[in-house]
């Protein structure tokens, strides 16, 4: 492997959150145990919406929160 070429840009920290998150729906369950939200990424350029996250408390597994759909 090949180091990179140029200088290495600052390090910069970055906060990923959820907002909006709801209960919805579940159509699998047919219960209202789907939690979902919005992933926002946030920057010094600002704020920008990275995807959308849900997770049915009855469907999935407890490991399978941090999957993004």
């Amino acid at each position: 492997m090949t180091p990179p070429v140029g200088p290495r840009p600052a390090e910069v920290e970055v906060t990923a959150s959820a907002s909006n998150v709801t209960a919805e729906w579940c159509s699998t369950c047919k219960a209202y145990t789907l939690l979902a939200g919005e992933i926002v990424l946030l920057t010094l350029d600002g704020v920008a919406h990275v995807g959308y996250w849900a997770w049915c408390e009855t469907c999935d597994p407890p490991e399978a929160l941090s999957r993004v759909r």
